[in-house]
């Protein structure tokens, strides 16, 4: 899977501990006290769980880009301080509230909690927490649920990805963007164009199911995809300029649809980027496609 790749080749860190017997009186926790910051590590009184809780014995937390911007009060959603960060991890469920139903004591877990992962427990609604088979390890299992999170949402849900649909993805070697290949190939049988900055990323994103690529550091990524075979010089690039990863509407939109996660807009810090993303109606940070079913240009 995708995930062993994202735990050891990729420049993510993990907190870690040992799986101890059970909830003591007090566990450790990596606590921001202040923006900008390093993290203190404090001991911290357990509360106890709701019906609908779990306590989990978290063993790995992944580090994502998000948790990074929360810590610096630069992400759209702003904690009150002192908090805990960490949005996904893996674990071993400790403790269930009366009415949990889908997990029981012991049962090994990932979750998504948007805060609260980088600790050594973390209580968590039920309908966050999913069983993973004995066969995946726990560390390559933290990484999971962000990065493929995502990749369902934009690709189900924004864009509704079809069979036999091109979906062009940047940063492709990245966690979310290797999640998105593996999605789009494997289970919505699209085809990828993968692009990335160098040939050895573009190398790795064509071994995880990507048709073709695109090394962007080299030139124009529009004219490249247009000399792509079977593209048939067709205009994909909709009037953007993808430079750095970065999204500028330079021209009026093309008929093709784009979705755009996360960092990918330009800087999360500013207002007028980041305000599209406490819309309720978005709910995400992945912004919506327009409706055609051609070409998706999806930057992960």
């Amino acid at each position: 899977m995708a995930a062993l790749v994202w735990g050891r080749g990729f420049s993510r860190a993990w907190l870690r501990r040992s799986a101890g017997p059970g909830c003591g009186r007090h566990y450790r926790a990596a606590v921001c006290t202040e923006l900008k910051q390093p993290l203190a590590i404090e001991e911290v009184t357990p509360r106890p769980v709701r019906p609908h809780e779990v306590r989990v014995d978290v063993h790995f937390c992944g580090v994502n880009f998000a948790d990074i911007l929360v810590c610096r009060g630069q992400y759209q959603e702003r904690p009150h301080l002192p908090f805990t960060p960490g949005m996904e991890f893996s674990g071993t469920v400790l403790e269930t509230g009366t009415d949990v139903c889908t997990v029981k004591q012991g049962d090994r877990v990932i979750g998504v909690s948007g805060l609260n992962g980088m600790a050594e427990e973390c209580v968590i609604d039920q309908k966050r927490l999913w069983q993973i088979p004995e066969s995946i390890p726990l560390r390559e299992a933290a990484a999971l649920p962000a990065s493929y999170g995502t990749a369902i949402l934009a690709l189900e849900r924004r864009a509704c990805t079809q069979p036999g649909e091109t979906v062009l993805v940047t940063a492709a070697a990245g966690a979310t963007g290797l999640a998105v290949i593996d999605v789009a190939t494997n289970v919505l049988q699209a085809k990828v164009i993968a692009a990335a900055g160098s040939d050895e990323k573009c190398k790795l994103a064509m071994q995880r199911g990507a048709q073709s690529s695109v090394n962007y550091s080299q030139g124009s990524l529009k004219e490249a995809v247009k000399k792509l075979p079977g593209m048939g010089g067709q205009d994909c690039g909709g009037g953007f300029c993808w430079r750095n990863h970065r999204f500028c509407a330079s021209q009026p939109l093309a008929p093709e649809e784009c979705v755009c996660h996360g960092g990918d807009l330009g800087p999360i810090q500013r207002s007028e980027l980041s305000s599209l993303l406490w819309k309720h109606f978005l709910g995400s940070s992945v912004l919506p496609a327009r409706a055609h079913p051609a070409i998706h240009w999806s930057g992960f």
